[in-house]
C-alpha cells in the first residue's frame, strides 16, 4: 500500500522551452499591468494604429486595446514548428497569433488574429486547422455592459451567422438599408424607421460569405488616417487590406437595444470572422463605430468558463421558408472533432435541475484511523454527523462514490491483502470485486458507473492502472503497462482518466489517457513532483498536489485539462493532500497536517479562500470523496 504521507522527490523546473519540446499545453496568465508584448511582431502591429491613441496623438477608437494582456502557448495541433502549440497574446479587442514562427516576419500575415467570433458563436474552440473542441455557445453580451441580461449574446447569433454549425447566407441588398433587428432569443424582426439612418445603407456585398456590409462599417474598414510606421507618423489605410483585422462578415448587421453605461441605446451589430463591429449613432465622431471587446470575452470563455449556460439556451432559428422556428444549442462535452460545415445545426435540450446545497445535502466519504485501524467514514460538508460505514478489524481505504451517489467503491484488507470492494452508500452490503494476490487499491468510477479503474501490481513489481466492470465480472485490463509506476487514477466526465506516472525521468508527473489505454497525452506537468489528481464533476479542471515550491511539503494546485493555468491555491509550511471537488465544483475538500502533524479534513473555495476545518480526531482523516446523496 502507498503511504499517504510518502514524500515525492522533486525534479528541477523544466522551464517553458522544455515544456514545449514535450508538447505540453502551457498557459501562464499575468496581471495586465505587468504584461509586456510577448513578441516584437505583436508590438509592431499594435504600434501601427494604437500607439498613437495611447499617446494622445489621435482621438479615435482602439483597434486592439490600450495594452497587451495575457500571453500563452495555446494548443495548435497543426503548428509547423511541431510543438503542437502557437504563441498568442490577448488584447481587449482581439488575440494576436504567430502560427509559424519561422515564416518571414516582414509579411503582413506573420501576425494574424483568431477566428474568435466564429468560436464564441458556434461554441467550438478551434485547436487546429480542422480540429475543434466542442464547448458551448457563449452566453456573453456581444456588445455593451457585461451585466446586461437582456441584450443579444454570441449565442443569439447562432442562427444568423456562418459558423461550423451551418451557414446563413443573405441575398445581395446593396443600396437598400439594414433594418433587421435581433433580440437575445435570436429572433429577427424589422424596424423600417432605420431607413432614416444614413450609415445603415448597404454599401458592399461580400460574395464569399454572402453577407451585406452597411456603409458606416464599410467606411470604417476602409478608412485612412495617421498611423505609426518605422517610427514615423504617416497617412495610410488604418486596416490594410480591409479584412485584415476583422475577417469577412459572417452575418448581416442587426439593430438591437443594448445597455451602455447603464442606459439603453439603439446599437447596430455585425459579426465578422475575427471581430464584432458596433455602431452607436449617439456616440461622438471617431467612436460611433467600434470593435467589440471580443478578446476579453473569448479569454473569459476559454479560461474562466464565462457565459456557460445553466440550463437551456433557446435560440430561434430564422428560416427563409416560413417554417416554425427551432431551438438550437450545443453540447458542452470537450472532445476534439474535425471541423465541418454541414449547414445543419446540432440540437440538444439540457435538463434544468435544482442546484443542491453541497454543505447540507452532500456527504464526504473518507478513510480514518480514529479507531485502531482504517475505516470508511462519512460526514456532512460542514463537519457534522460523522458515521463509521465499515467498522471492521481490517483496514479499509480509498472510498469513491459512484456517479449516482448510491454506492461507494473502496479498498480493503479484510481478505488478507488489498482488494477492491463496493458497498451501498450507507455501508451495507459490501461485495468483493477483485481476487488477486497483488494489492488492488484506489478505485475510480467511469462516468456512467459501468466500469471501475484501479491501481494494482498484478502485472509486475510496479503499479499500473487497470479497468474492469463495476460488478467485477470481467478480467481487469492493464491500460498503462510500462516499467514505471502509474498511480492515482481519476475518471472524468469527459471519459478521460487523469493519473500520475514516474515514466518521465522517475519523477511523478500527470497525464491523461483513454479508458482503453489509447490517446496518452504528453505530460501535463513538469515542475517538481505532481500526483493525486482529481477531475471536477464537469471535467474542465483538475486538482492535484505538487511539491514544486522547492521544499519538502506539498500544496494543492488546480489546472485545466490540457495543463493550462496551473494555479497554486494553498500556501503554508504543512503538507496538504488529497484534494477532491464538491459536487457543484464550488469547493474542494482536502487533508492537511497543519494541526500538530495530524491529517484532518478541510474544505475551501476553489480559489483557496474560506478554509474551514471539518474533522477533529486523534487519527488521520484522508482520501475524501464528496457526493450529494439523494
Amino acid at each position: 500500500m502507498i503511504n499517504h504521507r510518502q514524500r515525492k522527490t522533486a525534479g528541477a523546473g523544466a522551464g517553458l522551452a522544455s515544456l514545449l519540446m514535450a508538447g505540453v499545453l502551457v498557459f501562464q496568465a499575468i496581471p495586465a499591468s505587468a504584461v509586456e508584448f510577448a513578441h516584437p511582431a505583436f508590438k509592431k502591429v499594435w504600434d501601427r494604429t494604437d500607439s498613437l491613441v495611447a499617446s494622445g496623438q489621435v482621438s479615435r477608437t482602439w483597434f486592439w486595446g490600450p495594452e497587451p494582456k495575457a500571453a500563452a502557448q495555446e494548443q495548435y495541433v497543426d503548428a509547423p514548428s511541431g510543438t503542437g502549440t502557437r504563441l498568442v497574446q490577448y488584447f481587449d479587442k482581439s488575440r494576436m497569433e504567430i502560427n509559424d514562427p519561422n515564416a518571414p516576419q516582414n509579411t503582413p500575415w506573420f501576425v494574424t488574429n483568431g477566428l474568435l467570433t466564429i468560436e464564441l458563436i458556434s461554441g467550438q474552440m478551434q485547436i487546429g486547422n480542422n480540429a475543434v473542441v466542442n464547448r458551448y455557445s457563449a452566453n456573453i453580451p456581444i456588445a455593451g455592459d457585461s451585466d446586461d441580461t437582456n441584450s443579444p449574446t454570441y449565442a443569439s447569433f447562432v442562427s444568423v451567422s456562418n459558423t461550423r454549425r451551418g451557414d446563413h447566407p443573405q441575398a445581395d441588398r446593396t443600396a437598400q438599408f439594414a433594418t433587421n433587428t435581433i433580440n437575445k432569443a435570436g429572433q429577427v424582426g424589422d424596424d423600417p424607421t432605420k431607413t432614416s439612418v444614413a450609415g445603415a445603407k448597404i454599401a458592399y456585398y461580400e460574395p464569399s460569405t454572402k453577407h451585406n456590409i452597411p456603409d458606416i462599417f464599410w467606411r470604417f474598414l476602409n478608412a485612412t488616417g495617421p498611423i505609426s510606421e518605422t517610427g514615423q507618423i504617416v497617412q495610410k489605410r488604418l486596416i490594410d487590406p480591409w479584412m485584415y483585422a476583422s475577417g469577412f462578415p459572417i452575418s448581416d448587421a442587426y439593430w438591437t437595444k443594448v445597455k451602455i453605461k447603464g442606459e439603453q441605446q439603439d446599437v447596430m451589430i455585425q459579426a465578422y470572422e475575427r471581430r464584432v463591429l458596433t455602431y452607436v449613432p449617439t456616440n461622438p465622431p471617431g467612436f460611433q463605430v467600434e470593435m467589440g471587446n471580443i478578446g476579453l470575452h473569448y479569454y473569459d470563455w476559454r479560461y474562466k468558463d464565462a457565459g456557460k449556460p445553466t440550463g437551456t439556451i433557446t435560440v430561434v432559428a430564422n428560416t427563409p421558408t416560413g417554417t416554425p422556428p427551432t431551438s438550437t444549442a450545443i453540447p458542452t462535452n470537450a472532445t476534439a472533432t474535425p471541423a465541418t460545415r454541414t449547414g445543419t445545426p446540432a440540437t440538444v435540450t439540457p435538463t434544468i435541475t435544482a442546484t443542491p446545497n453541497v454543505i447540507t445535502q452532500g456527504l464526504i466519504a473518507f478513510a480514518s484511523k480514529r479507531t485502531s485501524n482504517l475505516d470508511i467514514w462519512s460526514i456532512a460538508g460542514d463537519g457534522t454527523n460523522p458515521k463509521n460505514l465499515t467498522n471492521n478489524p481490517a483496514d479499509d481505504d480509498y472510498p469513491a462514490y459512484s456517479p449516482d451517489g448510491t454506492k461507494i467503491a473502496f479498498s480493503s484488507k479484510r481478505d488478507a491483502n488489498w482488494e477492491i470492494y463496493v458497498m451501498n452508500a450507507d455501508g451495507s452490503a459490501p461485495t468483493r470485486l477483485t481476487n488477486h494476490p497483488a494489492d488492488d487499491i484506489k478505485p475510480t468510477w467511469s462516468p456512467d458507473g459501468s466500469k471501475i479503474a484501479f491501481v494494482s501490481k498484478r502485472d509486475g513489481n510496479q503499479y499500473d492502472i487497470f479497468v474492469m466492470a463495476s460488478n467485477g465480472t470481467d478480467v481487469p485490463v492493464n491500460i498503462t503497462l510500462t516499467p514505471a509506476e502509474d498511480n492515482d487514477p481519476s475518471w472524468g466526465a469527459n471519459n478521460k482518466i487523469v493519473f500520475s506516472s514516474k515514466r518521465l525521468a522517475g519523477v511523478s508527473q500527470l497525464y491523461t489517457v483513454n479508458p482503453d489505454g489509447s490517446g496518452l497525452s504528453a505530460a501535463l506537468t513538469s515542475e517538481g513532483g505532481n500526483f493525486l489528481p482529481k477531475w471536477n464533476t464537469v471535467a474542465n479542471r483538475i486538482s492535484f498536489v505538487s511539491n514544486r515550491n522547492g521544499s519538502s511539503n506539498t500544496e494543492v494546485y488546480t489546472m485545466r485539462p490540457g495543463g493550462e493555468e496551473q494555479t497554486r491555491i494553498t500556501n503554508n509550511t504543512y503538507n496538504d493532500w488529497d484534494p477532491a471537488y464538491a459536487p457543484d465544483n464550488s469547493r474542494l475538500v482536502f487533508s492537511s497536517e497543519r494541526v500538530a502533524g495530524n491529517l484532518e479534513l478541510y474544505t475551501m473555495k476553489i480559489d483557496g479562500t474560506e478554509v474551514e476545518r471539518i474533522t477533529i480526531s486523534t487519527g488521520d482523516d484522508i482520501h475524501p470523496s464528496w457526493k450529494v446523496i439523494r
